[in-house]
């Protein structure tokens, strides 16, 4: 039997964690959420997901703060992660986080090329 891959979708905005977590349902993956970076932190450290789509823009931790622990675990070093931001530019190459950053994709995104995207980091 094929394994399902597990994919964390963390954004603080409900409408957006439900979009995301319809559509990768939709496409066969399983999907947990996280409305916080904090709460990101939480779950991932209990191991199991395959990727993590993360969002930039949260209160109280922002995303790239929150890659940074992720990178730092030794449970979740090795995780893929799609940073999801608005901000169009080089923003993971500001932060000098281009290589543990998987991919990058802007708000508003394409259904189909989301899930492509995903299933390319997802091959690793």
């Amino acid at each position: 039997m094929v394994k399902t891959a597990k994919i964390l979708v963390v954004d603080d905005e409900p409408d957006m964690v439900d979009i995301l977590r319809i559509i990768l349902a939709q496409a066969g993956f399983e999907v947990e959420t996280a409305y916080s970076g904090l709460e990101c932190l939480e779950k991932a450290s209990g191991g199991g997901f395959d990727l993590i789509l993360l969002d930039i823009r949260m209160p109280e931790m922002d995303g790239w703060k929150t890659l940074r622990k992720l990178k730092e675990n030794r449970i979740t070093d090795r995780t893929n992660v799609i940073i999801l931001t608005v901000e169009k530019g080089p923003g993971v190459e500001i932060f000098g986080l281009q290589d543990v950053v998987f991919d990058y994709i802007t708000k508003p995104f394409d259904k189909e090329k989301l899930v492509k995207r995903v299933q390319k980091a997802l091959r690793g």
